[in-house]
């Protein structure tokens, strides 16, 4: 293998702001990575410092708040480095996606470098949240993710609260869903949610058949805030209520959604009163991957020739 440039670049402020802690730690035990990397909080045009700094490979240390930015900086570069993954975040979605979910297995691949994937990426017509990497909600889902932004520091049980919180506070609105300029939806519902990938978080299920590499989103319209939450799934336990009643699934490449404001992109959230737009873009950054079979989900998050 040729010797490659690599960027090292981390969220300093990753799983509440323990991120460069724990690298130094990491960083003198495993001698291949780099004990500066920069602080990607700290750079305005992130994209800018990328092209600049002309990288074979950038290094995302960080959660999937971390990927999400460096994917926005990555997309419209002409020339595009290769990405990987170090996973110190509050959520590592991607990194369980990529077989890469331990510091342990990610640093194997960094070294070994087994297999890589071209992924789509999406685009939404909000301003703070141009591109997204594996899921977007809107409505009720999109709330508990807003309301869990004011008990952060209490780790997984903010999303326990928030979505109590939620349950009690939340509206439901008539969503109108346009899909590819063609069919439109209009339905009272709690929340739509789109996937890119089948999980969020490590150990929830999203779509079991969504794919980072296939070119389309899939998308669920949940009925009531009691479709929803049967439809949360532990990796090893299937709720016994668990199924497709009171839920509507479609694929898409386009997606036009209004009628509810608050929203989120891959776990971020944003208020956003115009119509949005989501639309697709295949095969648009390219991560290194573990091997097929050390990649531990029950759903491949990948298609394959």
């Amino acid at each position: 293998m040729m010797k490659q440039k690599k960027l090292f670049l981390i969220n300093s402020k990753a799983n509440e702001g323990d991120a460069m802690k724990r690298w130094r730690v990491i960083a003198k035990k495993y001698k291949t990575l780099s004990e500066n990397p920069v602080d990607m909080t700290t750079i305005a045009d992130l994209s800018g410092f990328i092209k600049n700094d002309n990288p074979d490979l950038v290094v995302i240390i960080g959660g999937d708040g971390a990927i999400n930015r460096v994917c926005q900086a990555v997309s419209p570069l002409s020339k595009k480095p290769l990405l990987a993954i170090i996973p110190l975040g509050f959520g590592n979605a991607l990194s369980k996606c990529f077989g890469v979910e331990t510091v342990e297995k990610a640093v194997s691949v960094l070294e070994k470098q087994p297999g890589k994937v071209l992924i789509d990426l999406f685009k939404t017509t909000i301003p703070e949240k141009p591109i997204g990497v594996f899921s977007m909600g809107v409505g009720f889902d999109a709330q508990i993710v807003h309301t869990r932004m004011y008990h952060r520091y209490i780790g997984m049980r903010s999303y326990i609260l928030a979505a109590i919180q939620s349950s009690i506070m939340h509206t439901m609105h008539k969503l109108t869903i346009t899909i590819d300029h063609k069919i439109t939806l209009s339905s009272t519902a709690t929340a739509l949610i789109i996937a890119n990938s089948p999980t969020i978080g490590r150990n929830f299920i999203l779509s079991e058949d969504a794919k980072l590499d296939d070119g389309f989103l899939d998308c669920t319209l949940f009925s009531s805030h009691y479709a929803y939450f049967t439809n949360l799934r532990l990796r090893g336990f299937k709720h016994p209520l668990y199924s497709d009643e009171n839920k509507v699934h479609f694929r898409a490449k386009h997606i036009t959604i209004s009628g509810e404001q608050f929203a989120q992109v891959d776990g971020d959230p944003a208020i956003h009163i115009k119509p949005i737009e989501i639309e697709i873009l295949p095969k648009a950054v390219t991560f290194l991957r573990n091997d097929i079979e050390k990649i531990e989900l029950e759903q491949m998050p990948f298609t394959y020739e």
